[in-house]
């Protein structure tokens, strides 16, 4: 009796167990035990355990994590207030009562535009500043809660920002707010936490870039995976993937050449889009070319010849007969839920747009709306991650 209670009181034993267990049981019994305490909670809300899921009856059960996208008609100074699309499920209602506070502050969108979109449900926006020709400043919000934090300008010359989010098992999400500029080899960044430091921008820290071109940009929008950042980066020798950690200030370059190195040049910014694997792990690089969708992949071997090309969506699925637009912008991309959201031009300044998603997996095609010429929509998604997800089961 006292060697089983002694096996018993063994956490870590116990603890490996029972995750074990989890990983290999059906979705429900996967659900509930998360429920029973904050430490399971925690390890299967964990990335790096996702990995070892094996379960059970699984193929219908599919968490939202995207909810829908928030969208503001903003064409010539007619500010309509923002209404929520569900795209995914267009013939259901929304799950919940997605009262948001926008639907008040419906002038906010004015003054910031869309920077990214992070999961639990955070948004971060960027000041409208290039008029006055001012440092862009940021606001992160959560338009279901009306959580807002209007951030003043770092001291560097931001060219990205990145929103780092992290759940600490308690419900709670916590962020931190990363500029940075890539100038002359070195990687400039600074930090913003509204807990620390009496919410206060960081000291700057510098990392050097090796190689790297002068001329070599950021473009956003950035990738985050496993805690480290990934840029798209562009210079006029070639592209290249710079990947930073940031809890060892390190930076690492992959740098794009062969055919797809050959593609890129002379892309737009928004043709251009990194995603991640379906898995969280490695980086992967979207192509628009007209109204081509294709992806690229790096081999585990590495090198610019490693690089191999897929063909994700042909032009006859996206053409649409009142949009007679040969182009697409990729805007956005969803790392939990893998979509991709996309807006097909008008013909002219005064046609109207139409945006899509396009799910990675699946390679389907969802239209979201038709909406004001040029970029007088202003839009953005709202997605959650899996440990704030509630689920209802039914028969």
């Amino acid at each position: 009796m006292e060697a089983s209670m002694s096996s018993l009181s063994s956490s870590v034993l116990l603890l490996d167990v029972l995750l074990e267990i989890s990983a290999h049981s059906d979705p429900v019994t996967l659900v509930r035990c998360a429920a029973t305490c904050k430490v399971l909670r925690r390890e299967i809300a964990n990335p790096a355990f996702h990995r070892r899921l094996r379960l059970r009856r699984a193929d219908r059960f599919v968490p939202m994590f995207f909810r829908g996208f928030f969208v503001q008609n903003q064409h010539k100074k007619v500010i309509q207030p923002p209404r929520f699309s569900v795209p995914v499920r267009p013939s259901e209602p929304s799950p919940e009562p997605f009262r948001s506070f926008l639907l008040d502050n419906d002038s906010m969108l004015e003054f910031y535009h869309l920077e990214l979109a992070a999961s639990r449900g955070l948004v971060s926006l960027r000041s409208n500043t290039p008029e006055s020709g001012g440092p862009p400043g940021t606001c992160v919000f959560n338009p279901m809660t009306g959580y807002v934090n209007c951030i003043p300008p770092p001291k560097i010359n931001a060219q990205s920002f990145v929103l780092l989010t992290s759940d600490d098992g308690d419900g709670a999400c916590h962020y931190r707010q990363l500029a940075a500029e890539l100038a002359s080899g070195r990687l400039k960044t600074q930090e913003f936490s509204p807990v620390e430091d009496n919410s206060r921008w960081q000291a700057i820290a510098e990392t050097v870039v090796a190689p790297c071109p002068q001329d070599a940009a950021l473009l956003h929008p950035p990738l985050v995976l496993q805690g480290d950042t990934h840029w798209l980066c562009r210079s006029t020798e070639y592209h290249f993937i710079l990947r930073f950690s940031r809890a060892l200030l390190q930076a690492t370059v992959t740098k794009i050449d062969g055919s797809c190195g050959e593609q890129l040049r002379g892309r737009r910014q928004g043709e251009l889009l990194l995603v991640s694997d379906g898995q969280g792990r490695q980086p992967q690089l979207l192509v628009a070319i007209g109204l081509q969708i294709s992806v690229w992949k790096l081999s585990d071997s590495g090198g610019g010849n490693g690089w191999s090309m897929q063909v994700l969506v042909e032009p006859e699925r996206v053409h649409q007969n009142n949009v007679l637009s040969e182009s697409l912008e990729l805007r956005w991309f969803g790392e939990k839920s893998g979509y991709v959201f996309v807006r097909m031009a008008g013909a002219n300044e005064s046609s109207l747009s139409w945006y899509f998603m396009l799910q990675l997996a699946t390679r389907r095609v969802l239209g979201v709306c038709y909406g004001a010429p040029q970029n007088a929509l202003a839009n953005f998604p709202y997605e959650m991650d899996l440990s704030f997800w509630r689920p209802k089961f039914t028969r």
